[in-house]
């Protein structure tokens, strides 16, 4: 009887522990697994701010260097232009355009090549083929490599050619003095020689009437 009694007690002594037991395990689980769970959410939460971060929607800023001012005079038959690009997510190569226009038509369109430091640049370098005296009109174009690709143009920019023909240097002028002044003079011993015989015979003649 005795150990029956025992046996009793021992089992509602470990139904406690196995219930307290369970109940301790379960509650771990939860917190673990909610834990979990705000760990995931927060690093979903981060990424996402991080890729609205990296949005861009801002389109390059484009201001000129040269020229530097509207209705700029050019008068040399090479002249070089530059701009400066700004944006978060520069453009890459290939993606800065520069437009040539005049008032009548347009005339071509040209990749700027990248200087560095946020300067893009183009050399003109065949302006003498184009008409001289004339307004012509310029216009750079950028696209920035954020995955939206972002345009941007500049304004306007008129520029004038006027060029100007290189006078002769001084040497070129004593030159040019010296060989005329060698042609007049050939011509002077020329002439000279010529009429030199004709003037001997008539004074020859002269002194035989005299005699």
């Amino acid at each position: 009887m005795k150990r029956v009694l025992k046996k009793k007690n021992k089992r509602n002594l470990l139904k406690p522990i196995i219930f307290i037991t369970l109940f301790l395990a379960i509650i771990s689980f939860q917190i673990f697994n909610y834990l979990g769970n705000l760990n995931e959410n927060q690093n979903n939460y981060f990424n996402n701010e991080g890729l609205f971060i990296a949005q861009d929607n801002t389109a390059p800023i484009i201001i000129f260097l040269q020229p530097l001012v509207n209705n700029t005079i050019i008068q040399t038959t090479t002249y070089t232009i530059k701009a400066n690009i700004s944006d978060d997510n520069p453009p890459l190569y290939g993606n800065v355009t520069l437009q040539m226009s005049n008032y009548t038509a347009f005339l071509f369109n040209v990749t700027m090549e990248y200087d560095g430091e946020n300067q893009w640049s183009f050399k003109w370098d065949n302006i003498s083929t184009y008409p001289n005296l004339e307004v012509y009109i310029i216009q750079v174009w950028a696209k920035d490599s954020s995955p939206n690709e972002n345009q941007g143009k500049s304004n306007e920019f008129y520029i004038y050619l006027n060029i100007i023909t290189d006078a002769p240097g001084i040497l070129n002028l004593l030159l040019y003095v010296f060989a005329v002044s060698i042609i007049f003079a050939g011509i002077m011993i020329y002439l000279n020689k010529k009429l030199m015989p004709k003037s001997a015979k008539k004074k020859r003649g002269k002194e035989l009437k005299v005699f």
